[in-house]
């Protein structure tokens, strides 16, 4: 099992980075960037949804990264996927859109596409071990961090300080609805909604790693540096070291003193709802 950092420039696991105007991702490296970065060992995510107008320069950025050698392609639009496919590149290509990789079934028609990885939705208390004994792909898991409920196109911010006719001083608000805070960032390609709570599946890891999960993702975003770090330490023993069960409740526990966290859906039955006899 190998650790993910996302939105951060910490130099630990293997970063996970945006790229400009291809990307809701932070931080976002530029294509001159890019090229000038020293440490290969980087995934980038292009995750944003792609216009016919951006495909020249989706173009022109998948061929750098692929002479670059890089770690891997997180994508959303599936442009990246068919421009990738039409170029015959091949850089590893994780598919992450969200709350729509739920079973090992798509999984696998991804994997015939050429897809070499998927990241799992943050629904899925249940459902990782039968999509890992089903499916050869390289499996991604989120397991810190707040995770993403919703992105929308729109400046919903703008346009609501704007109706309220009052002067929007930043890009981060929160939102309160009778279930809690929610944190709303918005920024040049629209806005985001993000949970509540601090996803902590600090106690799950020995199970992820008994069924052979290939990644886990911590995302720092709306955390101070010198938190993260002190959480990402606690990460790094349970991930690299033979650590106990008893432990691991104790590491979630010392994480809870430095930023309360909650078990989110990993401590959640998924639920189905359908129609009788569908």
């Amino acid at each position: 099992m190998e650790l993910i950092i996302k939105n951060t420039n910490m130099k630990e696991g293997y970063p996970l980075f945006g790229l400009k105007d291809l990307s809701i991702n932070k931080p976002t490296l530029s294509l001159e960037e890019l090229k000038n970065i020293k440490d290969k060992n980087i995934f980038i995510s292009i995750d944003k949804n792609i216009f016919n107008s951006d495909l020249p320069y989706l173009e022109k950025a998948l061929q750098l990264i692929e002479n670059l050698n890089l770690k891997g392609i997180f994508f959303y639009d599936l442009a990246v996927l068919s421009l990738s496919k039409r170029l015959n590149l091949k850089t590893k290509l994780i598919w992450n859109q969200d709350f729509l990789v739920t079973n090992y079934k798509t999984c696998n028609f991804y994997q015939k596409e050429g897809v070499k990885g998927a990241v799992l939705s943050p629904l899925l208390p249940e459902e990782i071990e039968e999509i890992r004994n089903n499916t050869n792909l390289e499996l991604y898991v989120n397991i810190f961090g707040h995770q993403l409920m919703a992105v929308s196109k729109r400046h919903l911010l703008t346009s609501y300080f704007n109706y309220i006719n009052k002067e929007n001083d930043q890009n981060i608000k929160f939102m309160k609805e009778k279930t809690g805070t929610y944190p709303v960032i918005e920024e040049f390609y629209g806005t985001k909604f993000l949970t509540k709570d601090i996803l902590n599946g600090i106690r799950y890891l020995n199970k992820l790693k008994e069924i052979k999960i290939d990644y886990v993702i911590l995302d720092s975003i709306l955390i101070e540096n010198d938190t993260f770090s002190k959480i990402l330490e606690y990460y790094k023993e349970a991930i690299y070291k033979d650590v106990t069960e008893e432990r691991l409740l104790e590491m979630e526990q010392e994480i809870n003193k430095i930023i309360p966290t909650s078990l989110e859906f990993f401590a959640k039955k998924t639920i189905y709802k359908v129609k009788k006899n569908d």
